[in-house]
Parts: C-alpha cells; sequence; structure tokens
C-alpha cells in the first residue's frame, strides 16, 4: 500500500511557533510531527509515500533529503496552496491509481494498539473509509455518525475524523490539477452515494492543532516507551 502525508498548510495556527519553521517539523520531546508519521506508515509496511508541502516547504524537503526507509515524492505548492483534495489529485501519478491510498494527516499524533493497521482494500461499495473516534467533550468538530453497515453520515453523530483515511484516488479523477478542492466536500458528497464507510480507531490520538495545545504537552511525556524505538527508527532512517 501507498501513502499521502498531507502537509501542505499556511502555518498560520500555531502562531510565533511557526514563524519560521513549518508546523510538521515543530518537535515534541524531540520528535517532529512529519518524522513521528513516517514511523508509523513505516511499521503499517507502507511501500512510497507522496507528501504536498506549502509554507515553508523547502524546509520539508530539505529536512527529508537523507530519508531512507520509504521512498517519498513531494509535492511542493510554491505559488497556490491546493487544499487536501487539490493537493492530492496534482502529485498523484496515473499509475498510483490502480489501487487505495492511505491518507494520514501528521496534525494528530496517533497512538495505534499493537494490532492495529490501516485497510488495505476497500469493502463493498466504499471509496472511501475514515477512522473516527467519539468526539471530546467541549470541542467543535465536524460530528459524524456511523451505521450498523459502516456507512457514515455528517452533520450529525457523536463521532469525528481523526486524520487517517483510505481513499480510492480514483475519486478525484474529475477534478482538474492544480486547483483547489477540499477533501471534505469529497467525503460529504461519497456520504450522499453511501459509498463512504469508517470504523472506530484501535488506539488515542493526540491533537496538537493550536498553539495552546502544544505548550500545553512540551512538558508531558507523550511517546512513553516507544521514544526510544522511534529515535532508533529515525537515526537509521537519516544516515547519511
Amino acid at each position: 500500500m501507498n501513502a499521502f502525508v498531507l502537509a501542505a498548510g499556511f502555518g498560520k495556527r500555531m502562531g510565533s511557533l511557526t514563524e519560521n519553521t513549518p508546523k510538521p517539523l515543530l518537535k515534541i520531546q524531540s520528535i517532529s510531527l512529519l518524522d513521528y508519521a513516517l514511523y508509523l506508515l513505516f511499521n503499517w509496511k507502507i511501500r512510497k509515500i507522496w507528501i504536498n508541502t506549502h509554507y515553508l516547504g523547502d524546509q520539508i524537503t530539505n529536512h527529508l533529503k537523507n530519508f531512507k526507509k520509504i521512498p517519498i515524492e513531494i509535492s511542493n505548492e510554491k505559488t497556490e496552496i491546493l487544499g487536501t483534495a487539490g493537493g492530492i489529485r496534482t502529485a498523484l501519478p496515473e499509475d498510483a491509481y490502480s489501487e487505495p491510498i492511505l491518507l494520514i494527516n501528521p496534525d494528530t499524533l496517533l497512538f495505534p494498539k499493537s494490532d492495529f493497521s490501516p485497510k488495505v482494500n476497500l469493502a463493498n461499495q466504499s471509496k472511501i473509509h475514515l477512522y473516527l473516534l467519539p468526539i471530546p467533550e467541549g470541542q467543535n468538530y465536524t460530528r459524524i455518525s456511523i451505521s450498523s453497515d459502516q456507512t457514515l453520515e455528517f452533520g450529525f453523530g457523536n463521532f469525528y475524523y481523526i486524520g487517517l483515511a483510505v481513499l480510492d484516488p480514483n475519486c478525484l479523477n474529475n477534478l482538474d490539477k492544480n486547483k483547489y478542492f477540499d477533501l471534505s466536500d469529497i467525503f460529504k458528497e461519497y456520504a450522499k452515494r453511501g459509498e463512504i464507510s469508517g470504523e472506530i480507531f484501535s488506539g488515542e490520538v493526540l491533537d496538537l492543532g493550536t498553539k495552546e495545545l502544544w505548550e500545553n504537552f512540551q512538558t508531558k511525556d507523550v511517546f512513553g516507551k516507544s521514544l526510544d524505538h522511534i529515535h532508533s527508527f529515525l537515526s537509521q532512517s537519516y544516515m547519511a
């Protein structure tokens, strides 16, 4: 299975933290958000990765130049940001459309249980499969409901999308390349068709999407016993 890391943003939500650093390269316990996503993708046996960038994208390109574990192609949206769907549509070559692709947003740290692995194939009529969790109290996420057959509806329900999904890239075939499109619109369109499914993520997540959340966890042990293993993976991955 291949994967797409959604790393293109405007660099505004984190305030001064991203004044000189793109958000995917911000570090917690000396591990960048992007490197932790790569660590997960390696554990999930991903064969190839595409990454889109925008704000200070050259820093991400430079950061990854010696990464050896998995082949990576970078799509730098230098002049105009293309959105989540537009970025995928523009970056993926035609030979990547023959199988589903895993999407991951590094903004949220995922802590899967040891037996978790993303779906390799989409079931039945589903073209998109989202991983969900219950909405935490006081949080304003887009509400999603999940039925007994795993189909989803948007706008009500008690679950939210955690930023991990499996996508049939052919869902984006009708989009023009190099134009802005948002994945949330695609998700809602396929929900109306009954062609989007989901399941509860087997694990926990940590949302670091704001400066306040980020600063709150800087003094905490986020990775626990996995920290040494992550460092070992990175030291092997970035060997010159």
